[in-house]
């Protein structure tokens, strides 16, 4: 099996000095290199040319995410390490094929190697494609990664999420708020106060300003638009083509 090569990225010393003691507990993985902040990360990252970049989110200077976006080698694979739970949805928005909370677990970042791996072997046949977004969400006690193509609806609960896609349902623990605002979220339409729904998962729809706006999605489950959102929702579905249910 192949060694790879690991960069760490991380400003507190502990930290770092911690991710190598389990990095080192890993099998054909080897730290070639330390960063203390995004500029160095960079001129590191050029330097050895890491498969394996472990990138902490708050740096001085520029995060985490900017340290990303400013690599040259975009196909080095990128795993994010913070204390902090709610950035895995931008983590995974900008291509990260793992998301590990600190204090990092042994067994946890085995798996997150093992999926670097065989996204460097996908590469390697020349056979990748852009990274397709998604939402790591919990079930039952589990943790999946799901397309964010195949969201059909989320719904607040409480400081969770809900996330219903094909039928199965995952917790996520963000806001609606928060989700909406970022990236993820802009694929979503808020249709009340505690929903949203990705509008291509929309079915038909009837009703109106007057009879209030329902929606069917494409399982048949149907979903009702508060007053507040019918003039913004109708406007979206007419706006993509969607096509109006007849009237009983």
């Amino acid at each position: 099996m192949q060694t790879l090569d690991a960069l760490i990225v991380d400003d507190e010393p502990g930290a770092r000095r911690d991710l190598q003691q389990v990095l080192a507990a890993v099998e054909n993985v080897r730290v070639v290199a330390q960063a203390s902040d995004a500029a160095a990360a960079r001129q590191l990252a050029r330097r050895h040319q890491p498969q394996l970049i472990f990138m902490d989110i708050h740096l001085p200077g520029a995060d985490g995410f900017a340290a990303v976006e400013g690599l040259d080698d975009k196909k080095a694979c990128v795993i994010f390490t913070t204390a902090y739970a709610q950035y895995a949805v931008r983590a995974f928005e900008v291509g990260a094929v793992d998301y590990l909370l600190k204090p990092v677990d042994e067994q946890r970042c085995r798996r997150a190697v093992e999926r670097a791996r065989e996204q460097l072997a996908r590469l390697g046949q020349g056979a990748a494609e852009a990274p397709q977004p998604f939402l790591e969400v919990e079930e039952h006690g589990a943790r999946v990664r799901v397309p964010l193509a195949e969201i059909r609806s989320v719904s607040a609960e409480g400081n969770y999420l809900e996330v219903e896609h094909g039928g199965r349902r995952g917790l996520v623990r963000q806001t609606l708020e928060n989700f909406l605002a970022g990236p993820a979220g802009s694929a979503f339409t808020q249709i009340n106060r505690g929903q949203a729904v990705r509008l291509s998962a929309v079915r038909s729809y009837r009703g109106g300003a007057g009879k209030g706006l329902q929606l069917t999605l494409a399982d048949g489950q149907e979903l009702a638009v508060s007053r507040r959102r019918t003039p913004e929702v109708n406007a979206a579905l007419r706006a993509s083509g969607h096509a109006r249910a007849a009237e009983a």
